[in-house]
């Protein structure tokens, strides 16, 4: 709003520069009176019917803070504001709360970081944010000082970020160092790992507090086990010794007397594991116990190359045979001739494939079952053509006891119309004869059937 203007040549205007919110606050009296109603110059002391207004000004903008109209007007009292007769002193409180918030954030964003800092930034933002606005330059500067505090922080924040990033990394090659047994090596590393880190930028105060005491305590407990290891060194190398010692003589035992490969394959492995935790026994007694060792596991290695490379060799030799073997067993299938000869050939076959041995895991079982199959040619031959031969008995056989049954029926029939006596005991005598063999015929008939599995 712009300056009131009361068309009233007696009022007074009084402008005070005001610092809190860099403006100025405005009075204007107007409107009095004397007693006889004429227009007069306000007096603050006297009864004269004045008006008062009461408000700021800021850049040529004016803000009503109260309005007491002259008694002339009516002499209501009106605000310009929600704050009533302490709108000035809301305002100061304000302006004081966002400078102070201002003074935080800057504090905050240009001192150092910590894990939470965007939250609390965010915060910040939040409780300045909430403040209300009374367009003051203090206003405008406060803002401006916030957020180019805010700005400040991203960058910085960032930097933290990847130095953190890249701190972490160092870390993690100072944890690797903290189970070494190389002690002397471990700490010279650990230092060297300490120098890369603190050439680094900062991460923040807290993180970089967090990263320098955790390569103290690695730093520590390398010392630590420094300590110990050399006061306890001699016992434990002697420890160590009696262990290794007992060990190799395991081992010789093991190697001596070898029964499966695998099983005493798998010993060695937990045995050489034992060695490997039982420590150090001094470097020079180390080589030679390490000498024994080796030698004694070499023992059974080689023992065991040769092993497999004699039953590859044999397994090898077996396909080949069995390889032939398959080979003649087809080549007799395929002449269709069942003789005796190649009969009691094709027996001889599986007493040489017996003997021929196992042919390893892989092709055991597919060259026998290609054996099988050469083989079932010639035997289902065979059978075919013994089975046609006792088809022929059988059909013979079945023909004969048709014919013999049709001669008892004939020799029955005629005795019923001879009524010779000497015909009559002829005819008996055949019938009987006859009858006789069909029970015979019937029962090699059924053998024949039983065979052919009819």
């Amino acid at each position: 709003m712009k300056k009131p203007e009361f068309n009233d040549t007696f009022a007074k205007t009084r402008i005070r520069e005001h610092k809190k919110f860099g403006g100025k606050v405005v009075e204007i009296l107007y409107g009095a009176h004397d007693a006889e109603g004429k227009p007069v110059a306000p007096n603050e002391t006297a009864e004269d019917g004045h008006g008062r207004w009461y408000g700021m000004e800021c850049n040529g903008e004016y803000t009503m803070f109260s309005w007491k109209h002259s008694a002339e007007e009516g002499g209501a009292l009106e605000y310009g504001t929600d704050y009533g007769d302490k709108a000035v002193e809301t305002m100061e409180a304000d302006l004081q709360k966002k400078y102070e918030l201002v003074r935080e954030t800057e504090d905050f964003c240009r001192g150092s970081l910590s894990s939470d800092g965007a939250e609390k930034l965010e915060d910040l933002r939040r409780q300045f944010e909430a403040m209300p606005d009374w367009k003051t330059p203090k206003d405008a500067e406060y803002q401006k000082r916030f957020e180019k505090a805010a700005a400040e922080y991203g960058p910085r924040a960032e930097a933290a970020a990847e130095a953190k990033a890249a701190k972490q990394a160092v870390l993690d090659k100072a944890e690797a160092l903290r189970n070494s047994e190389r002690f002397n090596d471990a700490r010279k590393a650990l230092k060297d790992l300490r120098d890369e880190m603190y050439d680094l930028a900062s991460a923040g105060e807290e993180a970089d507090n967090e990263f320098r005491k955790k390569l103290n305590d690695i730093d520590r407990e390398l010392r630590q086990k420094q300590d110990e290891y050399y006061q306890n060194r001699d016992s434990s190398r002697e420890a160590a010794k009696a262990k290794k010692e007992e060990l190799i003589a395991r081992t010789k035992e093991l190697v001596a007397d070898i029964k499966n490969y695998k099983q005493t394959g798998d010993k060695l492995n937990n045995l050489f594991n034992e060695w490997k935790a039982a420590g150090s026994a001094g470097h020079e007694l180390d080589e030679t116990l390490w000498a024994d060792f080796n030698a004694a596991r070499q023992k059974f290695y080689d023992a065991r190359k040769e092993y497999f490379a004699q039953r590859e060799a044999q397994w090898n030799q077996s396909i080949e045979a069995k390889k032939k073997l398959i080979e003649e067993a087809k080549e007799i299938s395929a002449k269709n001739d069942f003789g005796k000869e190649n009969t009691d050939r094709m027996k001889q076959l599986d007493v040489e494939w017996k003997a021929a041995g196992f042919s390893g895991k892989e092709q055991n079982d597919a060259l026998w079952d290609e054996f099988q199959k050469s083989k079932e040619v010639f035997w289902d031959g065979k059978k075919a053509v013994a089975d046609a031969k006792v088809q022929a008995v059988l059909d013979a056989k079945v023909k004969k006891l048709e014919d013999l049954k049709k001669e008892i029926e004939d020799l029955q029939y005629r005795q019923s119309l001879d009524d010779k006596p000497s015909m009559k005991e002829y005819n008996e005598r055949q019938i009987y004869s006859k009858s006789m063999q069909v029970p015979t015929l019937e029962k090699e008939i059924s053998e024949l059937k039983e065979r052919l599995g009819k």
